[in-house]
């Protein structure tokens, strides 16, 4: 992944501006997740293939792009994408697992991040080079809940809740399921999460 971003950066047609920094942004990011927010720019220079001067001009500091990186990483691009690549499923139970999969993966990576910066006190603050939203454009959060809907809509006939009930249940149980979770205390996989969606935490029928 780290050679797609740095063909990106080195590639031989000039980039803009905002190209420039996002291609900075998406090298950082592997670094940033892995070591927190004492990586050098040395580090991140090598990374994206370029010079460490390319970095000063297109960000004022190494903390403009921490938090710049910070906010690529709560984006759930990936996350989305990965909604888009479904595949049809054949039953109810697939398509819930591969749900909760996709939203456990997000949320993990979410929570990696803060991780590794809680200690450094450094959040989520806008920087100067970060765009804002799109007027009328959803957060993150409500696009994966979108997402999630639009995932689970052709099962609508097999639920007994609607679609969007559904929708904020499964994304809701990925979000608990994570909690306190630590490396010797691994979270539910996606296929016992779905079972107790689809069919509670009893033993036997109802």
């Amino acid at each position: 992944m780290l050679t797609h971003y740095t063909d990106r950066v080195s590639r031989a047609t000039p980039l803009s501006p905002d190209e420039r920094r996002q291609a900075i942004v998406d090298a950082t990011l592997p670094l940033l997740l892995e070591k927190g927010p004492d990586l050098t720019t040395r580090e991140i220079a090598q990374a994206a293939g370029v010079a460490e001067g390319t970095i000063f001009r297109a960000f004022d500091t190494k903390g403009d792009l921490i938090h710049a990186t910070i906010h690529a990483a709560l984006e759930p691009t990936s996350a989305l994408a990965a909604f888009e690549d479904l595949e049809p499923a054949d039953s109810l139970q697939q398509r819930v697992e591969a749900v909760l999969s996709i939203l456990s993966a997000q949320i993990n990576r979410t929570r990696t991040l803060f991780i590794h910066l809680a200690g450094a006190g450094l959040g989520p603050h806008r920087p100067p080079h970060h765009a804002a939203p799109a007027p009328g454009q959803p957060d993150g959060r409500l696009r994966m809940l979108q997402a999630t809907t639009s995932a689970l809509a052709p099962y609508a006939d097999q639920l007994r809740v609607p679609v969007p009930t559904a929708a904020k249940l499964l994304n809701a149980l990925a979000f608990a399921a994570g909690i306190g979770t630590s490396a010797d205390d691994q979270p539910p996989t996606a296929e016992s999460l779905a079972n107790t969606v689809l069919y509670g935490i009893a033993e036997g029928e109802k």
